[in-house]
């Protein structure tokens, strides 16, 4: 289940019955509530709706009596689609017969409610299953990225599913066995039948069935541990009284499922086998995620993200935040003075410096954010569905999490590690993917002139850096200019073998800066170089040359027209 649990949860959401009066009545309480619905009568338009990819739904509501097709029909059209396969759907009936409702969850649907269900029941549903498919469709677009970047199929089914029976009755947890072994998956999963003494911290399996006291009650709920978190098993509770206020308290802890023990057997089993499907595809996705994430997309040396991947991921995620209007946030982050941790404690403390500022960054990340390795001593963060101002309190926490650390090198000597931020956030300062780097990049440059070791976010007034144009350079301004960029560049790599013309080329541009500016503050820190940055350099100096030749022939001629 994914960590959206407050009563302000806001989605997408398809909603179809026939009738008008229905309709407008379901419709405008979930309207109420703050979700965007799209209403139809027609199942044939709903599913053109829900299937053009356009902008996708969080959820799907579904009638189960119309004429034009029923329920059950276009639940199973939906799932055989690849754009709605994963979709949660819930149907709407005004029957209450156990055959319709085992013939709803055997077609596909994750779940159902009557049209009478009390309005807090049904909102504690629709809230429950649009994390659910905010979960689902992030975990199916980190899926996508990495199948684009590796081009290799995804990882087979496990071959057995997992399933924990936790309940103090040891004769009702006898009674779910058999209902889980007449459900649909049949044999195909192992079954563990513990007792509530038994502690339990983690868990690896795929489904839990507990009751009611040991998910929501006593100083340690289990759904406080595994309600809302991705990696965690579904959770579906069994209470001994039919209670809506217990049933909402579950839903809105986590559960993925609530039932009572009056519930007949064959829906017992219907449920149990869909909550177990639901389980299985998501850790099917997460399962290709992380195999093709240690395969292909990888950064080696830190074992955070690599680059190709980043820019990949960065596309899907800007994507799904304009198709669904949420704000995604951006953070790049530097490590201060790397380049004095390699010289003066030799690149094995360097390579060491870069894994444990790593692993504080993973380790601070929510398991949504993207988290790589950008280049060099860069990092690169996508924190979806983040405003400003909780990717600038994330990108704090990040720097707190490094400062302080401590390197040291092989033959004695140590450094503290610090790293400085640029934040910048979807839409709040650009619609353009590009434009949102390189203004978020120059938030990170701010950073670092205004001493390091802080976060800084995009200012409202500053733009993106200019295509670079060596003509209209002048001395006084270098700190703006397209050679900035290049010099930038250089001093970021880590390169050897230092060399006399190199050293000259930067004291040279370091003497033609202002005292603190930024070129003049890099130029400072260039000690050595490849013969390829070498020439890069020189041609550089070209281009002030040139820059300032044009900028005094420029001021030559109004002190002529004076005179």
């Amino acid at each position: 289940m994914a960590a959206l649990n407050s009563i302000g949860t806001t989605g997408r959401v398809l909603l179809v019955d026939d009738s008008p009066i229905a309709l407008e009545a379901i419709g405008s309480r979930l309207q109420e509530s703050g979700l965007d619905v799209v209403m139809t009568t027609s199942p044939r338009e709903a599913l053109g709706l829900a299937t053009d990819g356009s902008q996708p739904f969080d959820l799907l509501i579904l009638d189960v009596m119309m004429p034009e097709m029923n329920g059950h029909e276009l639940t199973r059209r939906l799932r055989s689609n690849s754009r709605t396969s994963n979709t949660p759907i819930l149907l709407l009936t005004s029957l209450d017969s156990t055959d319709d409702r085992v013939n709803g969850l055997v077609s596909g649907a994750d779940d159902f409610f009557t049209k009478t269900a009390p309005d807090a029941e049904m909102l504690a549903r629709v809230r429950s299953f649009i994390s659910l498919g905010k979960m689902r469709a992030q975990l199916q677009a980190q899926h996508e990225a990495m199948a684009r970047v590796m081009r290799e199929p995804e990882a087979p089914t496990p071959p057995l599913a997992r399933v924990e029976i936790i309940h103090h009755m040891p004769v009702v947890s006898e009674r779910l066995a058999r209902a889980l072994r007449g459900s649909p998956v049949g044999g195909e999963f192992q079954l563990t039948q513990r007792s509530p003494e038994q502690r339990m911290l983690t868990s690896d399996a795929d489904l839990l069935v507990v009751s009611y006291p040991i998910a929501l009650e006593g100083d340690q709920p289990l759904l406080k541990r595994f309600g809302f978190d991705e990696e965690a098993p579904a959770v579906l509770v069994v209470d001994e009284v039919e209670s809506t206020s217990r049933r909402v308290l579950a839903f809105d802890a986590g559960a993925d499922d609530y039932l009572t023990l009056q519930t007949p057997m064959a829906e017992l089993a219907a449920r149990l086998g869909s909550a177990l499907r639901r389980q299985r595809r998501q850790r099917q996705l997460r399962t290709s995620r992380d195999r093709a994430m240690l395969v292909a997309v990888t950064d080696p040396l830190t074992g955070l993200y690599n680059r190709a991947y980043f820019h990949e991921a960065l596309g899907v995620e800007f994507r799904r935040a304009q198709r669904y209007k949420h704000p995604m946030s951006l953070v790049l982050l530097d490590l201060d003075h790397f380049k004095q941790v390699n010289d003066t404690l030799g690149h094995t403390a360097g390579d060491e410096a870069l894994r444990e500022v790593s692993k504080r960054l993973r380790q601070t990340a929510r398991s949504t954010d993207v988290v790589a390795r950008h280049g060099g001593e860069e990092f690169a963060m996508i924190l979806p569905e983040t405003d400003l101002e909780h990717g600038l309190i994330a990108a704090e926490r990040f720097r707190a999490a490094v400062d302080g650390a401590v390197v040291r090198g092989a033959r004695g000597g140590s450094r503290t590690l610090t790293i400085s931020a640029g934040v910048g956030c979807f839409p709040v300062h650009s619609t353009s993917i590009t434009e949102l780097v390189e203004l978020t990049d120059a938030a990170l440059y701010n950073a670092k002139r205004m001493g390091r070791n802080r976060v800084c976010p995009v200012s409202l007034s500053q733009e993106a850096p200019a295509p670079a144009s060596p003509v209209a350079a002048t001395v006084p301004n270098l700190g703006t200019s397209g050679v900035l960029e290049r010099l930038r560049r250089l001093v970021s790599e880590d390169l050897e073998g230092p060399l006399t013309a190199t050293r000259t080329a930067a004291r040279m541009l370091h003497q033609a800066s202002q005292p603190g500016d930024t070129l003049h503050m890099l130029t400072s820190q260039l000690h050595q170089s490849s013969e390829e940055v070498r020439q890069e350099l020189l041609r550089v100096m070209d281009d002030l040359s040139r820059a300032i030749l044009e900028s005094g022939r420029a001021g030559a001629a109004p002190r002529n027209e004076h005179k």
